[in-house]
């Protein structure tokens, strides 16, 4: 009887964490590489999570907050432990970075099948985020739309990774899609974004609004993903926290009109709460719980904000609309919209790590067409950023 594949995930950023670690335990019939090894590891950089911010991506998982190590010793432990696959979930030029020294330090041997993708909704395909990952053996992809264009991303390298189409591990199954009209809601949870809206004066204008929300009774809680100062997957340059201590006065506002909090999504969406973002794959997770969600579009829909995918959720609101539409159960999302889009129920994952796992231990992996770095500047700029030791990385990581 075949044994089950052994697989690895490499992750940087706190986004990345958090979808390695979901997508590992929620692998059927994968094991570990070896006795004592984690089943993810976090490449050392200015980007790798804190240690709160670790415990909060891997919550839920039943995985340790994971160690971290330099792209040299995570190609070291794959040499050593020889896993099947090797997820590797990190932004372009670090994946890329741990991708060759993967395939360097297996030159001579058999090599690990590696997998890469996207942490949330992966539109517009680009060049840059493909070109990063020309070495892939399989790309996923979290929804139906995002295949087509992902093929002619890659195509247009010279390359044709398999792309496997796979739930986002995070999202509950239960309550998938539009429930009817919910309950009324007292709390709404606002999922904070690092790059929209993007402007000072449009993040301003957003928290005006939002504690605009508590002149209705509502109680609104502002989930960040760090706070003000730590470093995340992309940069803040106007971290909500920071603006709302900065001009909370100025707006006529109390300071305890708006909560701040961080940890778990999970931990927050509980009965009678509703959820408002901007674009975040969070409003994703709420409706697959069934919970009233709102798209705020004050700040427009398309690539910029990152939101083009919601287009036709049935879900966007306005921010001054928000408390009447939640006092009438909020909206209901468009069924055809679920079905066709991030909430489909398909998982093509599994299957494809088993195969690519079973290849792998054959020896029948080729290698990659492609192993030059996308950008040698970029990728200079990685190993060095990587080499840094971890105090130093960490003092990086909490600078604004």
């Amino acid at each position: 009887m075949t044994s089950p594949p052994r697989v690895l995930a490499v992750a940087d950023a706190d986004s990345y964490l958090k979808w390695a670690a979901w997508t590992v335990a929620g692998l059927p019939g994968t094991s570990r590489p070896g006795a004592g090894v984690p089943g993810v590891v976090v490449v050392r950089s200015p980007l790798a999570p804190g240690p709160a911010q670790a415990r909060a991506a891997v919550a839920g998982t039943g995985l340790a907050a994971p160690p971290t190590l330099g792209p040299r010793a995570i190609g070291d432990l794959v040499a050593r432990t020889t896993p099947d696959v090797v997820l590797l979930a990190a932004t372009g030029p670090v994946a890329e970075l741990v991708a060759r020294q993967i395939l360097r330090v297996t030159r001579r041997g058999c090599r690990p099948a590696l997998v890469t993708g996207l942490p949330g909704m992966a539109l517009p395909a680009t060049p840059q985020g493909t070109g990063w990952r020309r070495w892939a053996d399989a790309f996923v992809v979290h929804g139906p739309q995002e295949v087509a264009p992902y093929a002619a991303a890659f195509r247009a390298h010279g390359v044709a990774p398999r792309l496997v189409l796979s739930r986002l591990p995070f999202m509950p199954r239960a309550g998938t899609g539009p429930q009817g009209p919910p309950a009324s809601s007292r709390r709404v949870v606002f999922a904070a974004q690092a790059k929209v809206p993007a402007t000072r004066a449009d993040r301003v204008r957003l928290l005006d609004g939002l504690a605009g929300l508590t002149d209705a009774g509502l109680e609104v809680v502002v989930k960040l993903r760090a706070r003000g100062g730590e470093r995340q997957t992309h940069n803040e340059p106007f971290p909500l926290d920071v603006l709302w201590d900065a001009e909370h006065g100025r707006l006529g506002r109390s300071p305890g009109d708006l909560a701040f909090a961080v940890g778990p999504l999970s931990d927050h969406l509980g009965p009678g709460t509703a959820l408002a973002t901007v674009s975040s794959t969070a409003a994703l997770e709420s409706l697959a719980r069934g919970l009233p969600t709102v798209l705020v579009r004050d700040f427009g829909v398309g690539p910029d904000q990152l939101n083009e995918a919601f287009a036709g959720s049935g879900c966007l609101r306005d921010l001054d609309e928000i408390a009447d539409t939640l006092r009438g159960g909020g909206p209901v999302p468009d069924a055809a919209w679920c079905a066709d889009g991030y909430l489909h129920t398909r998982d093509d994952l599994p299957a494809a790590v088993a195969e690519l796992g079973d290849r792998a231990r054959r020896g029948v992996l080729p290698r990659p067409a492609t192993t030059a770095p996308w950008s040698w500047r970029r990728h200079a700029w990685a190993v060095g950023r990587s080499a840094l030791p971890t105090a130093v990385s960490a003092r990086l990581r909490r600078r604004p």
